[in-house]
């Protein structure tokens, strides 16, 4: 019997499993993956080594921070951010700069998109506003005329829904501290204590790869007993009155269960719902099948030239389908052996989407035409690999809240049973977010006091402005 069974090992998982390596809980993690770390795993091929997508660790949280430093010790590497935006064949930086802006877009446009702003800014001071979805929140915040530049196409291309449809509490979490005005005071006064998230201009990164860390924790709390069983994909979990019965699934198909006093899962709610043998009130069911989820293909090409010094460049670009391309080498030196470049490229879509559907290696050849549209200059490809993440990114369509509610309020009603983490809590949150979520439902578990993770990410003032750790 264990005292817990965790269903994942992402940064949720394994930050819960971490707090409670020092107890007497006898623990076990079932990770379907081959690897720890979930979205945030590094990928390792020969000697090119990609991450899933391009991360920054940054955090507000100065438990978490602290645990970041302590389980990477040397290994811990601050990197310099430079992330730019591609849109119409032209390059502006992120966050937008006003000169950059200016000689990018032309001094007719830009003209149009501040006197759009002001017009938005006079209506938002008015509360004539109205704020019903995502379009609405960038252009109170924006102006119409940025919206439709800037943010309508890229948001689409990853949501894969019209803006319209997004839900206003996703701006104001991920974007909440910016604002038009804002990125013009701190690009006037780069030296300014306080910023938004999004303004910060360094971050820390893994050595070998945002896996790293998460091969780290697997390191340290296996050395304190605690389990963490690879490709071993939950297939159900069953209530048998004062334990659960929890049934995982082998590579060879071979069915194993065991039994545990408790459950932290972190793999999709939706995924948990349907594999929970019980009734399930059908008010839950509909909520759950209300939701969804973004699908996300990575192709890691690995080049014998340097196309770009960003971290990662944001393609707006409406006649691209890539959303994001990051250079590795430009995180860590390590990432790679001199003079080869690893890149992930990013692409968003829906199970029935055509991309999901075709082979590896059509998705690399289209991937490779895109890249060298972008860059218009020769390379030779010395590696290339597709991953494939499923229910990467929860939705955040407009009036999710509500479904999330009747399965938060279902879930609060079962003992013993907690939701983690990005996937598991259908929010979208960073590792730091994730961690924190971990350790709050671990420290619950240990009767430390009553610890929310739902609360995590959820208050304006805690994403929005930064100061230095």
């Amino acid at each position: 019997m264990y005292d817990l069974v965790i269903i994942g090992a992402g940064p949720a998982g394994l930050t819960a499993a971490y707090e409670l390596s020092d107890s007497d809980k006898k623990v076990i993690i079932l990770e379907k993956k081959h690897q720890v770390g979930g979205l945030a795993e590094t990928k390792v091929f020969e000697s090119y080594r990609y991450d899933i997508g391009p991360h920054r660790f940054f955090t507000k949280n100065k438990e978490v921070y602290q645990l970041f430093l302590k389980m990477l010790g040397e290994d811990a590497v601050e990197v310099n951010r430079k992330t730019r935006i591609l849109f119409k064949n032209s390059y502006f930086d992120y966050p937008l700069t006003p000169i950059n802006a200016l000689f990018g877009l032309g001094i007719g446009e830009s003209i149009v998109i501040g006197f759009s702003y002001i017009f938005a800014r006079i209506k938002s001071y008015l509360k004539i506003s109205k704020i019903n979805n995502f379009e609405d929140w960038v252009v109170d915040r924006f102006g119409r005329k940025l919206f439709n530049n800037f943010f309508k196409n890229y948001t689409e291309k990853v949501w894969g829904i019209d803006c319209k449809d997004i839900g206003s509490d996703w701006a104001a979490q991920r974007i909440k501290g910016l604002s038009l005005s804002t990125a013009i005071k701190f690009a006037l006064f780069p030296n300014s204590k306080k910023r938004p998230k999004t303004l910060v201009d360094k971050f820390y990164y893994p050595r070998l790869g945002a896996g790293m860390l998460w091969e780290k924790f697997e390191d340290y709390i296996t050395k304190q007993d605690i389990e963490v069983a690879k490709n071993k994909k939950v297939t159900a979990v069953k209530s048998n009155g004062d334990y659960f019965s929890v049934t995982f699934e082998d590579t060879d198909g071979s069915q194993t269960s065991i039994d545990t006093k408790n459950i932290f899962f972190s793999n999709p709610l939706l995924e948990f719902i349907d594999i929970f043998e019980a009734d399930v009130p059908e008010a839950v069911i509909n909520s759950a099948k209300s939701l969804n989820y973004r699908n996300h293909i990575s192709v890691h090409v690995t080049i014998d030239k340097k196309l770009f010094d960003d971290n990662w460049i944001y393609i707006h670009s409406p006649n691209l389908d890539m959303a994001r391309i990051a250079d590795f080498t430009n995180f860590s030196d390590d990432m790679s052996e001199k003079g080869t470049y690893p890149l992930t490229l990013e692409y968003f879509c829906f199970e029935d989407d055509k991309i999901w559907n075709q082979k590896n290696s059509d998705i690399i050849e289209f991937a490779l035409r895109e890249l060298k549209n972008i860059f218009d200059e020769e390379f030779n490809v010395i590696h290339s690999e597709v991953s494939r993440n499923a229910k990467a990114y929860p939705v955040i369509k407009t009036g999710y809240q509500e479904h999330i509610d009747v399965i938060k309020n279902w879930l609060s009603d079962l003992q013993n049973i907690t939701a983690i983490g990005r996937s598991g809590m259908f929010k979208y949150n960073n590792q730091d977010h994730a961690m924190a979520t971990g350790l709050y439902a671990a420290r619950t578990l240990l009767g430390h006091g009553e610890f929310d993770p739902w609360e995590v990410n959820v208050d304006g003032e805690y994403h929005e402005e930064v100061t230095d750790n």
